[in-house]
C-alpha cells in the first residue's frame, strides 16, 4: 500500500522507537532542550533513553554521551534539539552512526529570513544518508498514543503542563503545524475522542505529511487519519490517499490553509511551505473522496462522527428530542446541511403519541419533552423510529449536564449506536460522566445542532 503511494520506508520505528537518542539534550527543567526526556519518564518509556550533550555527565540519573557515536546501543530515533547552525553537522553524525531516524525540533531553516542555506545543507544530508528518514526541521515531534510514546516537547503531551490523560483510539493527526497538530489532539482529548498517533512535520526536508499519512493507512490502530495541510507539491498524492483509505475501509479528513495571499504569506513564514494552487488541491480533495473540514473545530467533528457513527444508508434523519426549541434548531440546521427531514407516517406517529404527553409532538422532529424521561425513559421512542424503516440515521437531541440520563439508558443506546447511524446533540455543556459514557458506548456527541447536522451530512456523503 505504501509504495503504491510513492512511500518506500517502513516508519515502524520512527512512531514506535526501542531506542531514543536526545541530542542537546539539556539539565534545566522547562526548557525545549530539557523537556523530551523528562516527558517520556512521565510516560514510563520503556526503551533505551540516551542524552547526548558533551557538557553533562548524567541527566535525570541516566549517562550523557559526549556525541552520537558514544552511544552504547543502536538507535531507532535521534531527536535533535541545538542551534540550528549545528544541525546539518550533527545530523551527518546520525548518518555514519547508522541512526534510523532523525526528528529535527529545532527552527531556523528555511521558514526564517537566511535560513534556507541550513536548510539546502540539511537536505544534502539526507541525501548523503538515504536509509537514515528525517522528520523536520521545525517539528513539535509526535507521540503514538497506542504504545505511550511521546518523542518531542509539546506541553499536550506533558502530565505537568497540559495534558491530564490519554486516551486510546482510532484517531491520528498528521500535521504540518506542531502546535495546530497537538491542539487538535487537545481539542478530541477534552470531548472524549481517543487518538492513535500525532504527528507533525514541520517544514518536511525529507519526509512529509503524504509519507506518514501513506504508513498510518497499514496502522492496525488507525481507522481516521486527520490532516492539517499547508502545501503538498504533488496533490494527487493527497487524492490516492482518500482511495486506498476508502478501500480499506478507513477515512482521511483534510483541512487545506492558505487560500487568501495572507494566508499564504503566513505559511511561508511559519513552515516554509507555498500553499500552491488551492483550485487544485480542492479538486485533489474531491477527487479522492475526502471529507474537508472549515477550521479546527470541524476537523475534530468529523473526527468524531467518522469514529463512531456507522455510515448512513441514505440521507432521511430523525430527530428526536427533549427540548422543542432545539429540535427545531436542529431542523433548521439538518435541511441546511443538505439532509431530509421526512415526515413520519402516520401509523408511526400514533405508536409515538402512545409514549410521548399531548404537549410533544410526534411529526420529526419528534419533540418528547422532558416529561418522557419520568415515563419510562427515551429509549423506546428512540428504538421505534429505529426500527420503522422511515429514517436513516437518528439525531437525539437531550441535555446531557448530568451523565444519569446516559447512565439509566445506555445499553439500549448501545444496541442502537450499532444498529443505526446515531449523534447526540447536547444544548447544554456534557458532564465530564457523560463524555466517559458517550466513549465507552461509541457516540458522537456536539454542542451545536449546525455542527452536528454538518458532520451527519459528512458522513452520509460516504
Amino acid at each position: 500500500m505504501t509504495a503504491e503511494l510513492g512511500m518506500t520506508t517502513d516508519l515502524g520505528r520512527l512512531l514506535k522507537p526501542s531506542s531514543i537518542a536526545i541530542i542537546g539534550a539539556s539539565a534545566v527543567p522547562d526548557t525545549i532542550p530539557g523537556l523530551p526526556q523528562r516527558i517520556l519518564a512521565q510516560h514510563r518509556y520503556s526503551g533505551a533513553v540516551y542524552p547526548v550533550n558533551p557538557r553533562h555527565e548524567s541527566i535525570d540519573g541516566l549517562p550523557c554521551y559526549r556525541d552520537i557515536a558514544a552511544v552504547p546501543g543502536p538507535v531507532d530515533v535521534a531527536l535533535i534539539v541545538v542551534n540550528a547552525a549545528h544541525v546539518a553537522g550533527l545530523a551527518e553524525q546520525c548518518g555514519h552512526a547508522s541512526v534510523r531516524f532523525a526528528v529535527i525540533i529545532s527552527s531556523g531553516f528555511a521558514e526564517q529570513s537566511g535560513g534556507r542555506p541550513r536548510q539546502d545543507e540539511l537536505r544534502t544530508v539526507c541525501d548523503r544518508f538515504p536509509r537514515m528518514r528525517v522528520l523536520g526541521p521545525n517539528t513539535e515531534g509526535h507521540i503514538n498514543v497506542t504504545d505511550e510514546i511521546p518523542v518531542g516537547f509539546s506541553p499536550m503531551t506533558n502530565y505537568e503542563r497540559g495534558l491530564d490523560r490519554l486516551r486510546h483510539g482510532d484517531v491520528a493527526v498528521v500535521a504540518q503545524s506542531g502546535g495546530l497538530g497537538f491542539a487538535l489532539f487537545n481539542d478530541g482529548l477534552a470531548r472524549g475522542l481517543g487518538f492513535s498517533h500525532v504527528v507533525t512535520t514541520g517544514n518536511e526536508v525529507d519526509l512529509d505529511l503524504a509519507d506518514i499519512a501513506a504508513h498510518l493507512l497499514d496502522d492496525t490502530a488507525t481507522r481516521v487519519i486527520l490532516l492539517f495541510i499547508e502545501s503538498i507539491n504533488d496533490p494527487e498524492r493527497v487524492a490516492k490517499l482518500g482511495a486506498a483509505a476508502r478501500e480499506r475501509g478507513k477515512h482521511v479528513i483534510a483541512a487545506k490553509v492558505g487560500s487568501s495571499e495572507s494566508g499564504k504569506r503566513a505559511a511561508l513564514a511559519h513552515t516554509a511551505h507555498d500553499t500552491g494552487d488551492h483550485a487544485q488541491f480542492v479538486r485533489a480533495l474531491a477527487d479522492g473522496g475526502i471529507a474537508v473540514a472549515a477550521d479546527q473545530e470541524e476537523l475534530v467533528d468529523l473526527a468524531m462522527v467518522f469514529s463512531r457513527t456507522k455510515t448512513p444508508a441514505g440521507r432521511r434523519v430523525g430527530i428526536v428530542t427533549t427540548s422543542g426549541g432545539s429540535g427545531t434548531w436542529l431542523a433548521d440546521d439538518i435541511e441546511a446541511a443538505g439532509l431530509e427531514l421526512p415526515l413520519l407516517s402516520s401509523e408511526l406517529q400514533a405508536r409515538i403519541w402512545e409514549m410521548i404527553p399531548p404537549y410533544g409532538s410526534a411529526a420529526n422532529p419528534v419533540d418528547t419533552t422532558a416529561q418522557v424521561l419520568s415515563r419510562g425513559g427515551i429509549a423506546p421512542v428512540l428504538r421505534l423510529v429505529a426500527d420503522s424503516g422511515e429514517v436513516d440515521a437518528i439525531a437525539l437531541v437531550a441535555t446531557l449536564a448530568d451523565g444519569k440520563q446516559i447512565e439509566r439508558e445506555q445499553d439500549e443506546l448501545r444496541a442502537l449506536a450499532r444498529e443505526l447511524p446515531l449523534v447526540i446533540y447536547s444544548y447544554t455543556r456534557p458532564s465530564g460522566r457523560s463524555l466517559e459514557l458517550l466513549a465507552e458506548l461509541g457516540i458522537a456527541c456536539f454542542t451545536s445542532g449546525r455542527r452536528a447536522a454538518r458532520a451527519l451530512a459528512a458522513l452520509a456523503r460516504r
